[in-house]
């Protein structure tokens, strides 16, 4: 599957055996994008994950 980055429109090619939250990074601009949607392909940024804090 290809499609593009949200970030910088560069174009990533996603592996065939992808699912729904995996994260995968643009090969150009290294920004972590979460697939929201397998079929239609859809993308979305990466949440940031949240400090622990030790708790």
């Amino acid at each position: 599957m290809e499609a593009l980055c949200v970030s910088c429109d560069g174009p990533l090619k996603i592996p065939g055996d992808s699912y729904q939250g995996e994260i995968v990074s643009c090969p150009g601009c290294a920004t972590e994008l979460e697939i929201q949607s397998v079929d239609p392909l859809e993308l979305a940024l990466a949440p940031e994950p949240e400090e622990d804090w030790g708790e």
